[in-house]
């Protein structure tokens, strides 16, 4: 994953994105025990274009002349293929705002709070999202009321139900 951060780092310093945040499973894993994946997750605050039209094109040109190989939607990195997810929403781009600053293996990178891991994942709505937030209530590894707080402000609070009804909860 080194080379894979890296990259990225470099697509900020060359301004190719704004900057970028990891979220998913290797996100969370920043949190919660490892949760078996196969991809990461970089989610990115897009540059605008002359024309005004969002492209990911110059992100994938980019990646690929740092050494990244196109792999359909990824763009892999050794072993590590890297999905990038541009700033589609309000939530996203707050969670790439405020993500914190972490160290893999000695290299800067930025992971979405626990919080923002889980709104995002509460707003993906796929059943594997939904265990993701229940490991971390169990784990006692984010904030519920700061959780309620920003899925109220985005219009999901809605979504914790599925997730109280798999944990035998009302909260």
């Amino acid at each position: 994953m080194q080379a894979a951060l890296r990259a990225l780092n470099q697509l900020v310093a060359d301004n190719v994105i704004g900057q970028y945040a990891i979220g998913g499973a290797i996100g969370a894993s920043f949190y919660i025990d490892a949760v078996q994946t196969e991809d990461v997750d970089a989610f990115v605050f897009m540059v605008p274009t002359k024309s005004g039209l969002l492209t990911l094109s110059p992100i994938y040109d980019a990646l690929t002349k740092l050494g990244g190989i196109i792999e359909n939607e990824y763009v892999r990195f050794a072993e590590w293929p890297v999905q990038i997810l541009p700033d589609a929403n309000d939530l996203v781009r707050e969670a790439i705002r405020d993500a914190k600053p972490v160290e893999f293996d000695s290299i800067p990178t930025r992971v979405f709070s626990a919080e923002h891991l889980c709104a995002v994942a509460l707003q993906t709505g796929r059943t594997k999202d939904y265990l993701r937030v229940v490991t971390f209530f169990e784990a006692h590894a984010v904030d519920r009321p700061l959780l309620v707080s920003m899925l109220k402000r985005h219009n999901l609070e809605s979504t914790l139900t599925r997730v109280n009804t798999m944990m035998g909860t009302t909260q």
